[in-house]
């Protein structure tokens, strides 16, 4: 019981420590890393880029229910889920709020892969999930370009995903995929019918990316058990 407690005294602590940080480091990172290779940084982007009063309290509360409940997942798990879901908080803001994702992010995000290598059944199912996710999207920005003549997909995403498949896994990585891609077409949907966007209009796909992996590092035992279900149907 003791040790119950205490782990549970930990989540809350770590949960209201990342809570905390995510604005103080989001804001503070380099002005640069929120632009494209060739842009130079506004003036706008060196002020609040997160309302300290208005998020913090948010976020604190946030994170301290999500340690909480990634807390029976286990030590190695939950250290690597918390860093991973920090980290891809702040990449959803910075593609909404600046269309960019930071380079430096996505380092640390393949870097939190090393975390749930254990988890894996094989060494060769991250390197399969990076390979199909930053290789799916690279595939489909080539399409574009050669048959719309402009981008289609942001080089950013490719990376992002390719990270995201080392720690995911095959699995993890195609269901992603398939969150991402259909509730940004719905959102997209909806809003184009609520005149909230405009067909031309750009919308980032970073912050779906995100929020469907965030999705599997919270429930990847139920999702994966979904994925089985989906195989065993189409086989079927």
């Amino acid at each position: 019981m003791m040790g119950t407690i205490a782990e549970l005294l930990l989540a809350l602590l770590l949960g209201c420590i990342a809570g905390k940080s995510l604005i103080y480091v989001f804001n503070r990172i380099p002005a640069k890393w929120l632009c494209d290779y060739n842009e130079t940084p506004s003036k706008e982007m060196w002020d609040e880029r997160i309302s300290k009063k208005k998020w913090e309290p948010v976020l604190m509360l946030l994170f301290s229910g999500v340690a909480v409940f990634l807390i029976g997942y286990g030590q190695l798990y939950f250290l690597a889920a918390m860093f991973a879901l920090w980290l891809l908080l702040q990449i959803g803001i910075a593609d909404k709020k600046y269309m960019v994702i930071p380079d430096q992010h996505v380092i640390a995000l393949a870097v939190s892969a090393i975390g749930f290598a254990s988890f894996h059944t094989s060494f060769y199912q991250p390197l399969i999930g990076a390979l199909i996710g930053g290789g799916s999207f690279f595939l489909v920005g080539m399409i574009g370009l050669l048959f719309f003549k402009k981008e289609t997909v942001g080089f950013g995403d490719v990376k992002l995903l390719l990270s995201i498949g080392l720690f995911a896994g095959i699995k993890g990585i195609i269901l992603i995929l398939l969150i991402a891609v259909f509730s940004s077409a719905l959102i997209m949907g909806i809003g184009l019918l609520l005149h909230k966007f405009k067909r031309d209009e750009q919308q980032p796909l970073g912050p779906f990316l995100a929020a469907a992996a965030a999705l599997y590092l919270l429930f990847p035992k139920q999702l994966d058990l979904l994925f089985d279900l989906l195989f065993q149907t189409v086989v079927l």
